[in-house]
């Protein structure tokens, strides 16, 4: 996450050199640190039986690397912005706004279709606790990345 932070951070004084495969090698980094802190904080506080854990691992992990493929739509959005930021023009912040009202809803419907397929295997206080958990996660994430991206001037 240290590492995520930093580069989201720099992303202002370099915007005009910030390459998407760097910031993808960056974030891919991040993300395995972040993703260790995830399955530590589910393995704590889901106390599932065997046979849900058994289920349940396979699953996250694709519903992770799910979510990972919707984080990816959102760094391209971030380093377009980057970018642009010292000359963005008003169909170029549309666009943007556009883009990461998608982003947003690509992250709610992956949710939503994997929540189904939790429910397959766990009971719905876990499901519950389980996007909580996610949730939590995410936000921290979240409050991180928009304390490393400039205002619109």
């Amino acid at each position: 996450m240290t590492l995520l932070i930093c580069f989201l951070l720099s992303l202002p004084a370099y915007a005009q050199s910030v390459d998407l495969a760097d910031a993808q090698r960056t974030v891919n980094i991040s993300r395995k640190m972040i993703d260790d802190k995830r399955n530590n904080q589910i393995a704590m506080f889901m106390n599932f039986t065997q046979e849900e854990k058994e289920k349940f691992w396979p699953l996250y992990r694709e519903y992770r690397k799910t979510m990972a493929a919707v984080g990816d739509k959102r760094l391209a959005v971030i380093v377009n912005y980057a970018n642009n930021v010292d000359r963005m023009t008003d169909p170029l912040a549309k666009k943007l706004l556009d883009q990461s009202f998608e982003v947003d809803k690509d992250f709610i419907r992956t949710k939503e279709r994997y929540v189904k397929k939790f429910r397959r295997i766990l009971p719905d206080i876990k499901v519950v606790r389980l996007m909580q958990l996610e949730n939590r996660m995410d936000i921290a994430v979240d409050m991180k990345v928009a304390e490393g991206i400039p205002l619109m001037k």
